[in-house]
């Protein structure tokens, strides 16, 4: 298939998984439009026009024109310069690529990264969180985050793409909506009683299962086994952690038990004073079942050659 349809495709996947009601992507989406009707000159010339179709602004094809036939793919959690060169390196030696995909975000979409931390809000909304409540939690997170991601040199690796000529692109929270709402489904159903009962279910998911060999399975963070686990919030969307304040709130909404891809040791502190469980599935396990989700999905319309790298381990669901 194009890159282009590829693209399309996993943008398509990523809004069926998305947490929030259609109408508040699509206010999200309004809004953004109506700002961009707004600015003019050098601003308007330079503004990003994906955003205007989409939501993710995490998610992008960072170097192709998107007509190029994708057949083989090399993916990867964390796709870099060393990471490009292999994919050139490969290709000396014979090996198709037509495609170098990464997880986390590079160029402009990781410049963007803070703007798709407003999912979250929307999914606390979910818990019992009043939407102002929601809003003013993650308003000062997300200008944190954009303060630590301005300095970085975000082209790096988009750079490298250019120079030897190979398509490159990324899949954020696309992929992140499809490990969230899978895992928050696969426990809703569920209803694990206990701690251990909720690794015991991750184990059996072939993702985890096989990071344990790596020395990277699932894991209590805070709690003991024999907790009970009661109400479950799968925190995995929405570009990256969310505001230290959210535990309490969070707690006081009736949540027992968090279900994470990673956490802060800031976020760890303020779990832990607030009595809240604390279970880390694994973050290139959690990364890498959101692509596979995704790529199930997109292989329905054409198979693709897929090259592990970086972290990630292709698994096909029926």
């Amino acid at each position: 298939m194009k890159l282009k349809t590829f693209y399309e495709l996993t943008v398509k996947k990523g809004l069926k998984e998305d947490p929030r009601p259609k109408s508040a992507i699509e206010e999200g989406l309004k809004k953004t439009r109506q700002e961009y009707r707004k600015i003019k000159g050098i601003d308007k010339k330079f503004f990003d026009k994906e955003r205007l179709k989409h939501p993710y602004d995490d998610t992008r094809i960072l170097y192709g024109s998107g007509n190029e036939e994708i057949k083989t793919i090399m993916v990867g959690i964390d796709m870099g310069v060393p990471e490009l060169l292999l994919a050139d390196r490969l290709r000396e030696k014979g090996t198709r690529v037509d495609l170098v995909i990464s997880h986390h975000p590079a160029g402009r979409a990781l410049a963007q990264l803070h703007n798709v931390m407003a999912i979250q809000p929307s999914i606390w909304e979910k818990f019992g969180f009043t939407k102002d409540i929601a809003q003013g939690l993650m308003k000062d997170r997300m200008q944190e985050v954009e303060r630590h991601i301005n300095p970085s040199n975000v082209t790096r690796a988009v750079d490298a793409a250019k120079l030897i000529k190979i398509p490159f692109m990324c899949i954020h929270t696309a992929a992140d909506n499809c490990v969230a709402n899978y895992l928050q489904k696969f426990f809703d159903r569920r209803k694990p009683k206990k701690l251990k009962n909720i690794i015991e279910m991750l184990k059996k998911i072939p993702e985890y299962r096989y990071s344990i060999g790596s020395g990277a399975g699932p894991f209590i963070l805070i709690g003991e086994e024999k907790n009970k686990a009661g109400k479950i919030f799968v925190d995995m969307t929405g570009g990256t952690s969310g505001p230290d304040r959210l535990w309490a709130r969070m707690s006081q909404s009736g949540v027992n038990t968090i279900v994470g891809m990673h956490c802060k040791d800031s976020s760890f502190k303020t779990a832990k004073h607030d009595f809240i469980n604390y279970v880390i599935a694994g973050h290139m396990a959690s990364d890498t079942l959101g692509l596979n989700l995704l790529f199930d999905e997109i292989e329905k319309k054409g198979k693709l050659k897929i090259i592990e790298c970086s972290g990630f381990k292709r698994f096909r669901r029926k």
